[in-house]
């Protein structure tokens, strides 16, 4: 077989390697991203999980049609989340694959050009990898992250420290509302807020009025005496008087004579007095002289009765 021959047969090997690598890790991080969002979303607005997903697509087409092409978006894509996302498992997940099926790709479409490849893809390293120098006046947050509002109130800032703000023990992304209140914080030690116990970790999303309304805990917890699931950002959600008001338990978990499934995707709501409001059914349940199935999404009204 001539060199020429063998060269091609390489090509198509790495190719398909490259196609598969990057379906494997654009599917990975489209269920993680509607896992995320899933259900009850809250304060996380509608756009940012569809342009994830319209992203990831993009880059998997500009992949398989065009190979240089797509190894320059995904270097540089893994280059920016390397440097936005200061988190160790978003460059192991996000940002070295990325930037890994990048290179791949430069290398299936370099041939003849490689040498002018290599310097644009330095050169783009070079201006991706650019931050803005750190101003001490903008300590303890880091220059290169801060927003403003239009009125140059702060609006969303990344720590370098863990830092108390607002009587919170902070670390990393802090956001504001317009009139300064907090938005939201993530907890750098374990908290008592508003009567609710969370671990290190957690995200906790405020009302513009101060209240407790959403919570992305760190690891599984109790809240409220409900079994809540932790972690992959899955929402936890409160009612204003601080009862919980949505919940992913980990387990099926039986409430008011009710068991209810243990899922993702299906939230169990709750009515502001704890009792249940609405579930997906883990097993056959009969009510006010009506069967419902098990995988049937049950809803109850604040006096236990069923409305479908």
């Amino acid at each position: 077989m001539s060199a020429s021959a063998n060269g091609a047969v390489a090509s198509r090997v790495l190719r398909f390697i490259l196609r598969g690598l990057s379906l494997a890790w654009a599917g990975f991080w489209t269920w993680f991203v509607v896992s995320a969002t899933i259900g009850d979303p809250g304060p996380v607005p509608w756009w940012i999980p569809v342009a994830w997903l319209a992203s990831l697509g993009t880059l998997v087409v500009l992949v398989w049609r065009w190979p240089t092409l797509g190894g320059f978006a995904l270097v540089a894509s893994g280059v920016w989340a390397a440097v936005y996302f200061d988190n160790p498992g978003a460059r192991a997940l996000l940002a070295a694959p990325a930037v890994g099926i990048g290179v791949g790709c430069l290398v299936l479409g370099w041939r003849a050009r490689w040498l002018a490849s290599a310097a644009l893809l330095a050169l783009g390293l070079t201006l991706s990898a650019c931050i803005v120098p750190q101003d001490p006046a903008d300590l303890p947050f880091r220059t290169s992250s801060i927003l403003r509002h239009e009125d140059g109130r702060m609006r969303r800032a990344l720590l370098v420290e863990e830092t108390e703000i607002a009587g919170f023990p902070c670390q990393r992304w802090v956001w504001w509302y317009e009139d300064g209140r907090i938005d939201n914080v993530e907890l750098a030690l374990d908290l008592s807020v508003q009567g609710h116990d969370f671990p290190v970790g957690t995200r906790l999303f405020f009302d513009r009025e101060g209240r407790l309304a959403h919570a992305w805990l760190s690891r599984d917890a109790l809240i409220d005496g409900r079994p809540c699931r932790g972690r992959m950002k899955v929402d936890t959600a409160f009612h204003p008087n601080g009862r919980v008001r949505a919940f992913f338990p980990r387990r099926p978990l039986e409430i008011d004579g009710v068991l209810c499934a243990a899922s993702v995707f299906h939230p169990i709501y709750l009515h502001p007095d704890g009792r249940l409001r609405q579930c997906k059914l883990a097993r056959e349940v009969t009510l006010d002289g009506r069967t419902f199935e098990k995988g049937a999404l049950l809803a109850l009204d604040e006096s236990g009765h069923a409305l479908r």
